[in-house]
């Protein structure tokens, strides 16, 4: 054995430490490259779905109507005759509620039957009413083809009367004595 001093140092395997910054920094990129991916395949998808509803749009306006829509003035009598129809039965529907026909004046009978255009003057086509509300009696117009306006009242007592004349007002309806139209869908 050599008695002679030596210093040796002891043989230092080097390892490589990950810097803990290193390893935030690559999880955040890898999530934003994941956020941009997504956002970017939602940006596409919305684009196309665009895309489809534009072209089903353009399609749609393309092709012709199927049935062109008639005139108020063509309907005729039959339409007239259901316009009246149908507000008597809303009008009867108010009385059965509130035990008066004033309430079903033309706000309410807009509100019921939107389609129908509701009035106090006289009616001029088939889709227009013209209405009087009383506490006890109830009266529409309807002007119908060639003139002819259609009339139908109802009274406190639920008789209803039906008629036609020139006077195109509910006013003038109140006139009505039939218990039919003399033609049409009356009942």
């Amino acid at each position: 054995m050599n008695d002679t001093f030596s210093f040796e140092a002891p043989a230092e395997v080097f390892r490589r430490r990950l810097d803990p910054r290193w390893v935030r920094a690559g999880v955040l990129l890898a999530l934003a490259v994941v956020a941009v991916g997504t956002f970017g395949r939602w940006v596409v998808a919305s684009e196309q779905a665009a895309d489809a509803r534009r072209d089903a749009a353009l399609e749609a306006l393309r092709e012709p109507a199927a049935s062109p829509v008639a005139s108020p003035a063509a309907l005729g009598d039959e339409a007239a005759q259901a316009a009246s129809l149908s507000a008597l039965s809303v009008a009867r529907d108010v009385f059965d509620q509130t035990g008066s026909f004033e309430g079903a004046s033309t706000g309410a009978l807009a509100e019921e039957l939107p389609d129908l255009i509701f009035v106090d003057g006289p009616s001029t086509a088939p889709m227009i009413v013209s209405v009087e509300a009383g506490a006890d009696a109830w009266a529409a117009a309807v002007m119908g083809q060639d003139a002819t306006c259609f009339w139908v009242m109802v009274a406190a007592s639920g008789s209803t009367r039906y008629g036609d004349g020139a006077g195109c007002t509910g006013e003038a309806a109140k006139a009505a004595e039939l218990t039919a139209w003399t033609s049409g869908t009356g009942s």
